[in-house]
């Protein structure tokens, strides 16, 4: 097994415990399954308002986080607990703002797009 499989295995179960730890959680470029033609200039990045994100233990931020990692074309996950808004960056082409705000109500956590 090579180190990409490995990565590839244990990257949920790495998240979790990251998130358990009190960590950043932001998914790392090279961590993403897109090909490598796309370019960075095709990203888009939007910020969510996230009222409900309110678990002190967590659980509510690998929640989100597993639920859009899921996601095709969601290339980077950041979540700031404080503010309760998380901020994806994506590919536009595979994965659509109402696609992620479905997602956010689907697991219990309506979310709205955050006034820039």
């Amino acid at each position: 097994m090579n180190i990409n499989d490995f990565y590839q295995k244990t990257r949920p179960s790495l998240c979790v415990i990251a998130l358990l730890m009190g960590a950043i959680t932001v998914m790392p470029a090279y961590a993403t399954t897109a090909p490598a033609s796309a370019t960075q200039s095709t990203l888009v990045t939007t910020v969510f308002k996230v009222p409900g994100m309110t678990c002190a233990d967590k659980a509510c931020d690998t929640s989100i986080y597993i639920a859009l990692h899921r996601l095709h074309g969601v290339k980077k996950i950041q979540m700031d607990d404080m503010a309760k808004t998380v901020t994806v960056r994506y590919d536009p082409k595979d994965v659509s703002v109402p696609t992620l705000l479905h997602t956010f109500t689907h697991i219990g956590y309506p979310a709205s797009i955050a006034p820039q």
